[in-house]
């Protein structure tokens, strides 16, 4: 993953989320996702290579966290296809206000695990 992201945090999940893509232009590029990682500016995650979905697409990701569902919108800005996946980059327009308090709950939880080991 690119590295380049200089957020306050990002949290990585220990299981990926289950969800689903489509493109906002043309809904027939869509499949299902994992999210691997995710900060209040965007979110990493894995489905299977589609050369169809490019660079600067927009794209509608929904996700469940916690038995509820989120949908965001955002932009690709980076892309790694190998021949069984693919791993994107996006840089999320605005998630959801309780999704946002959510990130931050689970940063928190984490730091003070490790403080406690």
């Amino acid at each position: 993953m690119r590295e380049r992201r200089k957020e306050p945090f990002r949290y990585s999940f220990d299981a990926p989320l289950q969800g689903y893509y489509n493109k906002k232009l043309n809904r027939q590029v869509a499949g299902p996702l994992r999210v691997v990682d995710m900060s209040l500016n965007g979110m990493r995650y894995t489905c299977e290579a589609d050369p169809v979905l490019a660079l600067e697409d927009e794209v509608f990701v929904s996700f469940i966290l916690d038995n509820d569902t989120y949908t965001a919108e955002g932009r690709v800005i980076w892309k790694d296809i190998n021949e069984e996946s693919m791993t994107c980059g996006v840089r999320v327009f605005s998630f959801p206000h309780r999704l946002e308090e959510r990130l931050f709950e689970l940063v928190k939880e984490r730091e003070d695990a490790q403080i406690m080991k």
